[in-house]
């Protein structure tokens, strides 16, 4: 759906930042269908780089137009709209409003010959014309835009490249903290907000809020931190949608699910799938109920140390691999979660031990290692049943325990043998 630009009149605020003048307006969808054109030679005049540009335009695109037919509570920023050639006029109204003039206000003129590209959402602005080819209806929804003058020249060239490098260089990317804390879609942030003020494991401040992974060598209070048990959850619900679609999904489908919020039923599931996981935990492991039964002000205190690291579970790189591996398993048999967590029932969880120095601890500087979380999570699967390992993982583990001992591969795969639970 593209047709020729026609003349139009549009609404508008007059503003000015810098040395750029701007107008802010709405425009239709289908007002954007006809008149934005995809980039072309406006940033760029070499092929190469033409390409380049346009490579940039993914078929993200198609996920936003799932997105606008999907969603009755769709929303989106500003699109920035460069306008160049024709003969755009600017006509101001004054508004007298008891003793004050309003400036600024006034109607946005184009003939119709004016060529517009964006500078800031293209990608929204391919979503709204897929999205216009299923569903005409929506043409007449409106999105907020904002018009920049472009000059096709090459100092016209080289500033607004600057615009569209600036625009997309400085916005930051949404911190995880800040998903787990506020996205009303995402079934993981969701069930582990409401997991945090229910569940006797995670509540009060028995999950560390940061921006990382880790937890303070200070802090001995918490069980884990905040982004650590997102990304346990995260691996928990890859396997709980997966079995329950009949369906191996991969990383990348699973991130296109948690942009939309399912429903609540989906959800009560998901929410009791991990407080049965969780209850399987505290059942096998004794430190976990030691743990919520300690009323002190650091009950962590003696599973966290800091001279000899202390709990596999208590530090996010044992954590996190050991529920990998779980997961691992319970997509790879039919056993219960408490039959393949009981199994390591009599795991050495001591990060100071035989078993884990030099992979979790160092001991002769008495510091964790942070390098070896896959190794950890080999071991922990070659525990289980090694021929759930691909000759490839197989492969990587021997040659990273031979790294670690600076020993040769033929010794290593010997010393893997020997490990047993």
């Amino acid at each position: 759906m593209h047709f020729n630009m026609e003349a139009i009149k549009i609404p508008a605020i007059r503003g000015k930042i810098g040395n750029t003048i701007y107008y802010c307006t709405t425009l239709t969808f289908k007002q954007i269908s006809i008149m934005v054109k995809k980039v072309d030679n406006e940033l760029h005049t070499a092929n190469s780089l033409k390409e380049q540009i346009q490579r940039s335009l993914t078929d993200n695109y198609m996920k936003i137009k799932d997105y606008i037919i999907r969603r009755e509570d769709r929303f989106f920023d500003s699109l920035v709209l460069a306008v160049y050639d024709g003969d755009p006029i600017w006509k101001e109204v004054r508004y007298d409003i008891g003793d004050k003039t309003y400036y600024n206000v006034g109607l946005l003129e184009f003939s119709g010959q004016e060529k517009i590209f964006p500078v800031d959402g293209q990608h929204r602005v391919e979503g709204i014309r897929a999205a216009l080819l299923e569903r005409e209806d929506l043409g007449n929804e409106t999105i907020s835009v904002m018009f920049i003058g472009h000059q096709n020249t090459t100092e016209g060239r080289e500033k607004s490249r600057r615009i569209f490098s600036t625009l997309n260089r400085y916005v930051k990317p949404v911190r995880l903290g800040d998903i787990i804390a506020l996205d009303e879609d995402d079934i993981v942030a969701i069930v582990t907000r409401d997991l945090l003020e229910t569940y006797p494991l995670f509540i009060g401040n028995r999950i560390k809020a940061s921006n990382n992974k880790s937890i303070p060598n200070t802090d001995k209070t918490a069980f884990t931190s905040l982004m650590t048990l997102y990304e346990c959850h995260l691996v928990l619900y890859k396997t709980f949608i997966s079995q329950k679609d009949q369906q191996a999904y991969n990383k990348t489908q699973i991130s296109d699910k948690l942009k939309y919020r399912p429903g609540d039923d989906i959800i009560n599931e998901f929410y009791q799938y991990l407080m049965d996981f969780w209850n399987c935990m505290i059942s096998t492991f004794e430190e976990f109920r030691t743990y919520i039964n300690n009323d002190s002000n650091n009950p962590a205190l003696e599973l966290r140390p800091i001279d000899n690291g202390g709990n596999l579970f208590f530090r996010p790189i044992g954590l996190l691999p050991f529920i990998e591996a779980v997961a691992k398993i319970k997509m790879s048999s039919q056993e219960t979660y408490y039959e393949i967590i009981n199994h390591y029932a009599n795991l050495n969880r001591n990060v100071h031990s035989d078993l884990w120095d030099m992979i979790l601890w160092n001991p002769r500087t008495n510091k964790m290692l942070m390098r070896n979380q896959s190794l950890v999570y080999y071991l922990l699967i070659k525990m289980k049943n090694i021929n759930l390992l691909s000759e490839k993982e197989k492969r990587q583990m021997i040659n990273k325990f031979a790294t670690v001992y600076n020993i040769d591969v033929q010794d290593a795969e010997q010393r893997i043998n020997e490990i047993t639970l």
